[in-house]
């Protein structure tokens, strides 16, 4: 093939390459051949085959190319094999097994420069100690290390009930002591001092842990000491309960709580809570509680000294119903001062219902129910039936009621069988003044009837009654009378709302205009007065509801205390008022307008229709509602106005 060079000879290809009568030469294939070429499996004896391929080769070649002759080959050179290769390898290999085992040995007997197993921490303290005392501990820190260990720290977790030592104590959970850098070889001795606090043979324990930095390293990294266990041997404080285990439903109990000092020395703030169950009312202790009902404050008890507590409730439940009344005491909580910070004693009063002897019912103006609602100052009636539930004879019953509540005085109970003793302030039913009580048979019953008038009206007023039933189980006259059935009842006053309204002229605020008596075809002006009172206890959640008629414009001119609403298609009025303390009113003002028409000519218009108002009593929880009648345009004649004022004219 000719070289291309010149410009002619490319556009000379390029005509027979697009002329379609330059013929092709045909391209001759070469066929494979199945024939097998032996082949060496040794380089020794692969120059023969290699000249025997070339020859086979060269003359399947096409006649145009040159095959250069194929250069002599050089008679191959036999080298030695090299062993010292294998003996490098096999001494590396040896020479990393006795390096990984030095370095292990070295690690597990210690020879690294830093290590946890190398710092020994202890705490050391007496095993028993008396509850309330202060407690000595030593915490002992040994750096065994080869280096020095930064910023150590140590953690010491106390048991509840632990308290710090000094004037002002607090409450100890967990404390950080900072010990920082601690030398090869030093040990540090850290000794701490806690009061702690428990009941008689409880155990506790206080856990330690040291934290610590390296040198060279942004981790931190801790060691924790074996726990100090430890007893309480005595508590200096014991709570006695002196109680009765068996009541009736209804009956009231008293409890006698003594509180016992142990302690070598005088404690103070001492606090005593109560947990009282569901089935437990609460009505008075001596001395009261400081908070609540249920919480006790002893500023000083010395050694050996007791205080006593007396409370009394009420016990009620269903028979065969256990309750529990649960007691704590200790010191007061430095955050709460209401709060036991630390139990020093617990103890607990412990009642079995059991099915009452003499089945007691107690009606108040014909109601048993637990709260009884009274409207405020009204007489009630109370009935008392009296059963004998025993399968045997009871004798010299004695009827005992004890009446309490500030709505009561001492001319409060009227009975016609009953003895007042005004120096006990009970009321006594016998035998001396009632025969049948003489004898009262298996099954038999018993009534008697009182009415109680209530004292003068006072705020949150209310009276209970406790029946108390005694009689004799045998019939020897020098056997002791036993409490054989005991209950409660107990009433409340609910309050009153009044609601009061009327129309006035010139009140001050809008000022009224027009004419008076009202004329056809003027306008007069009139402020209305919308007045709601409350009775002897606060209320609550007051509403007043009213309307205009549909010949009075509101004007919009109104002072009130409260929210006040007004629909202008249905005229209705809502008068929200709210709360309202006892014996106070709160008063709406509001002007409204009239243009009497022909039709109303010798009539006295409608200015306000009737007005409703409804609240809650927060003492009883009761509904209190009330009403008003409509207000009229006649005005009253104490304003200096002629009777007859609101009769519309010509």
């Amino acid at each position: 093939m000719k070289k291309l060079y010149t410009q002619e000879q490319i556009d000379e290809m390029r005509k027979r390459l697009y002329d379609r009568s330059t013929a092709v030469n045909q391209t001759v294939r070469h066929e494979l051949t199945d024939e097998k070429v032996p082949v060496a499996s040794d380089w020794q004896t692969s120059h023969v085959h290699k000249t025997d391929n070339v020859s086979d080769v060269r003359a399947d070649l096409p006649v145009d190319l040159e095959v250069a002759e194929e250069a002599p080959m050089a008679e191959e050179v036999v080298r030695p094999k090299r062993r010292y290769r294998t003996f490098i390898m096999v001494g590396s290999f040896v020479l990393f097994i006795i390096g990984v085992g030095i370095s292990s040995l070295y690690l597990y007997f210690g020879g690294n420069q830093i290590s946890s197993q190398n710092i020994q921490v202890s705490v050391d303290g007496p095993p028993i100690i008396g509850g309330g005392e202060v407690y000595p501990l030593q915490v002992s820190v040994t750096n065994n290390n080869s280096v020095t260990i930064e910023s150590a720290t140590l953690i010491v977790k106390y048991p509840l009930g632990t308290r710090s030592v000094g004037d002002n104590p607090r409450n100890l959970f967990e404390e950080r002591i900072p010990l920082d850098d601690i030398t090869s070889g030093e040990v540090q001795n850290v000794p701490i001092q806690v009061a702690v606090y428990g009941e008689e043979s409880t155990e506790k324990q206080i856990e330690t842990t040291i934290e610590y930095r390296v040198n060279g390293s942004n981790g931190m990294f801790y060691k924790d000491a074996e726990p100090l266990t430890f007893r309480i041997s005595s508590s200096p404080l014991v709570l006695r309960i002196e109680s009765i285990d068996k009541v009736a439903s209804g009956q009231i109990v008293d409890i006698t709580m003594s509180a016992v000092s142990n302690a070598s020395t005088p404690l103070n703030d001492i606090i005593i809570t109560a947990s009282y169950p569901n089935g437990f009312s609460f009505e008075s202790a001596e001395p009261a509680p400081v908070f609540g009902q249920n919480v006790w404050k002893i500023d000083e008890i010395l050694p050996e000294q007791t205080k006593k507590i007396t409370l009394q409730g009420v016990i009620s439940g269903l028979a065969e119903e256990k309750l529990v009344i649960n007691f704590e005491a200790g010191p007061a909580n430095p955050d709460n001062q209401y709060l036991v910070g630390s139990t020093l004693a617990e103890t607990k009063s412990e009642f079995l219902i059991e099915r009452p002897f003499i089945d007691v019912v107690v009606a108040i103006d014909g109601k048993t129910k637990q709260d009884i609602v009274l409207e405020e100052g009204r007489k009630a009636n109370v009935s008392l039936a009296i059963k004998n539930t025993l399968d045997e004879t009871v004798y010299d019953m004695l009827v005992e009621v004890i009446p309490g509540g500030n709505a009561l005085d001492e001319n409060s109970i009227s009975s016609s069988g009953g003895f007042y003793d005004s120096n006990t302030g009970t009321v006594r039913w016998e035998v001396a003044n009632n025969s049948s009580f003489d004898r009262v048979l298996p099954g038999q019953s018993r009534t008697l009837d009182f009415t109680i008038n209530p004292g003068s009206v006072r705020t949150t007023a209310s009276f209970d009654l406790v029946v108390n039933v005694y009689a004799r189980r045998v019939a020897e006259s020098n056997a002791q009378e036993t409490l054989i059935g005991s209950t409660r009842a107990e009433a409340k006053y609910s309050s009153n709302i009044t609601l009061g309204s009327q129309a006035n002229r010139n009140a001050g605020r809008f000022g009224d205009s027009g004419p008076v008596p009202p004329q056809v075809g003027e306008t007069t002006t009139y402020t209305l007065i919308v007045a709601a009172e409350a009775g002897a206890n606060d209320i609550a959640n007051a509403i007043v509801e009213t309307s205009l008629p549909v010949h009075v414009d509101w004007l919009n001119q109104f002072e009130a205390d409260g929210e006040v609403t007004y629909n202008s298609v249905s005229q209705s009025l809502t008068w929200e008022v709210g709360d309202i303390s006892n014996g106070t009113r709160k008063e709406l003002y509001f002007q409204v307008g009239l243009k009497p028409s022909v039709s109303q000519v010798g009539s006295e218009p409608t200015l306000l229709n009737s007005q409703k108002i409804r609240a809650n009593d927060r003492f009883t929880g009761s509904l209190l509602q009330d009403s008003a009648p409509a207000v009229t345009t006649e005005l009253s004649t104490e304003m200096g106005f002629e009777r007859g004022n609101g009769v519309v004219v010509r």
